[in-house]
């Protein structure tokens, strides 16, 4: 009698235990997440206490309007359960099709939808007039950054609701550290009198918006200046006194080089694209602070 009671208890916890092996299977195989660009990784790896693996297609060093994502980034990507986008990176454009064709079960989330998005000025052919691009670096301004922190929360809920008590822990403090650097840049925007900056590539454009601050980019339309509009640039530098130019690892920073011999202005590298978005912000307010007059 005891035996046929035994028998079946055993059963019942082996299956069990191969169920719940199966379901820690299953959750390692699918904590994964794809990221356009390293800065998403932070706020997600901030919320979820790194808990999962997030494969970034932007690397150190590329360029987000050419980069073309590898065959592994493609093989994680297959594996996702989650792809969270800028909106408007031109290597986006380019592979949005491909990449969602690679796991139709992916949840693609679209960080650019619902920010009131900047575009770009129009470009004149003569006989024709291109219009403006939108600018993909919202990621770059707290105050939007504020906006979109609850929609990657959601979806790491909806995909991984597993994780909401760490989640929930750790959401509280990462929103009130955008939040006081979003004071913090409104707080030195007031104080300062001279707020305009030069920029060889223009990925400051949300703060200039939304702190009152004054982007000058040097790049136009993707294109180093001629010799021509460079002239004209440095003529511009020197009346509107630009005592600081902002220049980027990924880019060539020789027309950046003759405006600042030309004019005396400072030369400071950042990284738009770095992981650590807390201190690259931390680094533009303390050089706005050095710099800006």
């Amino acid at each position: 009698m005891q035996r046929k009671i035994v028998v079946p208890i055993i059963l019942f916890v082996v299956m069990a235990g191969f169920q719940t092996c199966q379901r820690g299977h299953r959750q390692a195989k699918d904590a994964v997440v794809s990221a356009s660009i390293l800065p998403v990784q932070y706020f997600v790896d901030r919320l979820t206490d790194a808990t999962l693996e997030v494969n970034v297609m932007v690397r150190p060093g590329a360029s987000h309007a050419t980069y073309a994502p590898t065959t592994s980034q493609f093989q994680k990507l297959s594996d996702s359960g989650i792809y969270f986008r800028i909106g408007h990176l031109g290597y986006e454009q380019a592979f949005i099709h491909r990449l969602s064709a690679l796991n139709p079960g992916m949840l693609v989330v679209d960080l650019s939808d619902g920010v009131d998005l900047i575009r770009g000025e129009a470009v004149d052919h003569g006989d024709h007039v291109h219009e403006g691009g939108i600018d993909p670096h919202i990621w770059m301004s707290p105050a939007v950054m504020l906006s979109r922190l609850p929609v990657i929360r959601e979806a790491i809920l909806e995909i991984y609701p597993w994780l909401s008590a760490v989640v929930d822990k750790r959401y509280d403090e990462l929103y009130a550290d955008i939040e006081e650097i979003h004071h913090s840049l409104a707080a030195l925007a007031g104080e300062l009198e001279h707020k305009s900056f030069m920029i060889f590539h223009p990925a400051l454009t949300y703060i200039a918006r939304d702190y009152g601050f004054e982007q000058i980019p040097i790049e136009r339309h993707g294109k180093e200046p001629s010799p021509a509009l460079l002239a004209h640039i440095i003529r511009d530098a020197r009346a509107r006194d630009v005592s600081l130019i902002f220049v980027q690892q990924e880019f060539d920073v020789r027309s950046a080089q003759v405006i600042s011999e030309e004019t005396g202005a400072t030369l400071v590298q950042i990284n738009p694209m770095a992981y650590d978005w807390k201190e690259g912000l931390e680094h533009i307010m303390n050089v706005f602070k050095t710099h800006l007059r």
